[in-house]
């Protein structure tokens, strides 16, 4: 039904990782090379707001966790409990090709969907560069990555093609401590909006941003590895 489609198109917006320089996979509905190692997980809770007529969805209330399986494998797993429809799971697999040096890019593909049939699975391959990395000593701020994709479509966000060709956009990480980003990216149909505050280390991310003409809020937590 369209009027589901629309509302967990939306509910996508969980995947926001937060605007930090590499952290847990895509960002908003948008595919990204950043990617958990092996042993971290985030966890997140997100609630949506819609802008829809009133016979359709209000809000949405999503959770999403990642998995850092390996250092080149990451699982996620994204629930949303949709108004005025039934609740909806969505996993997504990444695989890491090329780890980013201070001349190469991260570079990872995956598929998202894999729960639905594999005719109506997006794949995609993504590359990520931060612009000024410290070649010693601490980072020079602001950091800033640029994200770059190209995909197949995804039908399921707003019931209109995303992630056809090429998709992307640039996060940006003002302070360190605490930590502000800013995030900005297209994918392929909207425009996408965050800023993410985190008060200082072992401490959870807090954001919020737009989509299109949608808004959103959020908190995640990353769990570090038990062993290094």
């Amino acid at each position: 039904m369209r009027i589901r489609n629309l509302a967990l198109a939306v509910a996508l917006i969980a995947a926001l990782a937060g605007a930090t320089v590499a952290r847990a996979g895509d960002i908003v509905t948008v595919p990204t090379a950043n990617q958990l190692r092996q042993g971290e997980v985030d966890i997140a809770y997100y609630y949506l707001g819609l802008d829809f007529p009133k016979q359709m969805p209000q809000h949405v209330n999503a959770e999403t966790i990642y998995v850092g399986l390996t250092n080149e494998i990451e699982l996620d797993a994204h629930h949303y409990d949709i108004d005025k429809g039934p609740d909806e799971t969505i996993w997504i697999i990444n695989y890491k090709l090329l780890n980013e040096t201070l001349v190469t890019p991260d570079i990872v593909i995956g598929a998202r969907d894999l729960t639905e049939k594999l005719s109506k699975t997006s794949y995609y391959l993504c590359a990520a560069k931060t612009l000024n990395p410290p070649k010693v000593g601490p980072p020079i701020l602001p950091i800033v990555r640029l994200h770059l994709s190209v995909g197949t479509q995804d039908d399921s966000l707003l019931g209109e093609g995303r992630h056809e060709g090429l998709f992307g956009g640039v996060q940006v990480l003002f302070r360190m401590k605490p930590e502000i980003g800013l995030i900005a990216l297209h994918d392929g149909t909207d425009l996408i909006t965050g800023l993410t505050y985190k008060p200082g280390p072992a401490m959870p991310t807090i954001k919020g941003g737009t989509y299109g003409k949608h808004w959103w809020v959020g908190v995640s937590y990353t769990i570090e590895p038990l062993i290094k």
